[in-house]
């Protein structure tokens, strides 16, 4: 390592562990060290009382790394899958710093002398595409995203973490003879963990504090601030992942059985005949932070919409019928498995859809699909498709249709030409050049499913 006052970056792989960073960091020597470049008088085997410029500074002989390493848990056979929920990177003025810290005060640890400084922060890219992109790097590369099978979720085999930055402190870490030529740069993070199922409803929550390994700003330029808040990001996940508890709700097991219930009896009235009855009986379905879509099974106010419609909204959850009338709903029971609710409003309807309890589709079947698509204000938009496919899913059956389905739909009704309900709008999946390709719950499992008649 030459003596030219630059900082030494390192980075030290510990198998099963998470890499490390550190630096080797020049000082100056005391005026009292000798060397031996005067080649002249008694002083020929003899060096004067110091050397100069760079040649003044020299790297620590011993390097002391943290004991505590984060060890590394790859996904296993018997986990469930992980994907990102949500992420947050929304920070008050207060609880973003950037602190200068001269480096005899940091090696002494004299925390009463670190300087909190005005910055330019606000003018990093810190957003929330960042930390999603780098949370989504870390499953990915710990092997907890499928990133082959990526259609299907269930509550078996999958489930959701979301995470929100409350605290961050960058640290400039600098030696005052060399202020512009000699630095290195740390952060200290706080991140608010919380795991998820995936209908979204919190298993486990907990705050980690941790540090990034030390990056040289010399080597990274103008990426060392984002280095070093993916480094603590990293820390702080792996720390969160390998929690107790977390590895416990990680695990697969046998999914508990719903106890046999009381069998609901739905009081029967007039029967959907056409598609002009089947849109008045579907209803959107409003809740606290968006909206889906249901259908009326019963003339004295039973609805059924999707699980995941309501799940994180049990108490606040409003009906809006064809007609701009709005109820108030409870929810009555649910089957997470099926994805699956039956919610009740104080109100008859004359007309309502059949639950037909033996298959009623067959392949290549024009259907059609109604519900509110995107926004309350598209209520009762109507859509056709065909059947494209029978899948299954974890144990659950599902028709494939390629019927245009959006945000909202689900919950809606997936019916014939003649208004006979043929399943439950479920899903839809997008991606990338991908589109027209949707999911419905078949409607002969519903009875058993919910325990209706």
């Amino acid at each position: 390592m030459n003596r030219d006052r630059d900082v030494q970056q390192l980075k030290i792989e510990t198998e099963g562990y998470k890499d490390q960073y550190a630096v080797n960091y020049q000082s100056k020597k005391s005026l009292l060290h000798i060397i031996s470049w005067v080649p002249f008088g008694v002083f020929y085997l003899m060096p004067p009382l110091f050397d100069s410029g760079a040649k003044s500074f020299d790297y620590q002989k011993d390097l002391v790394l943290s004991e505590n390493l984060i060890p590394i848990r790859t996904k296993t056979e018997n986990e469930k899958f992980l994907f990102v929920k949500k992420t947050g990177f929304d920070l008050d003025k207060k609880d973003l710093k950037f602190t200068e810290i001269k480096y005899k005060n940091y090696k002494k640890d004299k925390k009463n002398k670190y300087k909190e400084v005005d910055s330019n922060l606000e003018e990093i890219n810190f957003d929330n595409t960042i930390f999603t992109e780098s949370l989504n790097n870390l499953l990915v590369e710990y092997k907890y995203t499928d990133t082959i099978n990526t259609i299907f979720k269930s509550k078996t085999n999958s489930a959701y973490v979301s995470a929100n930055i409350t605290k961050l402190d960058l640290q400039r870490i600098y030696d005052v003879e060399a202020k512009t030529i000699m630095s290195f740069i740390k952060s200290e993070i706080e991140i608010e963990w919380s795991l998820l199922d995936v209908y979204g409803q919190e298993i486990y929550s907990r705050t980690v504090t941790s540090k990034s390994g030390d990056f040289s700003y010399d080597y990274y330029k103008e990426s060392v601030a984002l280095m070093v808040v993916d480094d603590a990001i990293s820390t702080s996940f792996l720390t969160f992942l390998n929690d107790d508890e977390v590895r416990v709700n990680m695990k697969i097991g046998e999914e508990k059985k719903i106890p046999e219930l009381e069998t609901i009896v739905l009081a029967k009235g007039e029967n959907i005949r056409n598609l002009s009855d089947a849109i008045n009986a579907t209803a959107t379905i409003k809740v606290e932070n968006g909206h889906g879509s249901g259908f009326v099974v019963s003339n004295d106010g039973y609805l059924l919409t999707n699980f995941h419609v309501v799940a994180n909204s049990k108490e606040d959850i409003t009906v809006i019928t064809k007609d701009k009338k709005e109820y108030k709903a409870k929810l009555v029971r649910q089957n997470e498995e099926l994805d699956l609710a039956l919610i009740k409003v104080d109100g008859s309807f004359k007309k309502h859809f059949q639950i037909s309890s033996a298959k009623n589709y067959a392949m290549g079947d024009d259907i059609y699909v109604v519900g509110t698509p995107e926004s309350v204000e598209l209520g009762q938009t109507i859509s056709k498709g065909i059947i494209s496919g029978d899948r299954e899913n974890q144990g659950v059956k599902l028709i494939q249709t390629d019927a245009s389905i959006n945000s909202g739909n689900s919950g809606g009704p997936l019916i014939s030409k003649e208004g006979d309900l043929i399943g439950v709008v479920n899903a839809k999946f997008s991606g990338f050049g991908v589109e027209g390709i949707g999911f419905a719950i078949p409607a002969n499992t519903i009875n058993t499913a919910l325990y209706v008649n």
